[in-house]
């Protein structure tokens, strides 16, 4: 029975519950050309993003998602509802070393 209901939750539900997976988010939709740990320039282009910190990261993923930057993840940016840019923009400078 809690599997049907936490399934059913949206993602801004689990937001308020702070249960965000950003981790996974992360991986599903940005580790293929950013690197497991956020280490890696995306083809060569972008910062480093785990060297940003989360203001430098949100400007960046809501520049690209409104059109204002070009580059190679801007489809996987305009997917990024605002609660996810900001739970990204949190989490990625933990990935710093």
């Amino acid at each position: 029975m809690l599997a049907i209901l936490l399934g059913n939750l949206s993602f801004s539900a689990w937001a308020d519950m702070d249960i965000i997976p950003a981790g996974k988010l992360y991986r599903r939709s940005c580790a293929t050309c950013h690197g497991k740990t956020a280490e890696k320039s995306a083809i060569g282009k972008s910062k480093v993003v785990n060297q940003l910190n989360s203001a430098e990261i949100a400007e960046a993923l809501i520049e690209r998602k409104n059109g204002k930057v070009n580059g190679g993840g801007n489809t996987a940016k305009r997917r990024l509802s605002d609660e996810e840019i900001k739970v990204l923009s949190e989490y990625l400078p933990s990935l710093k070393r």
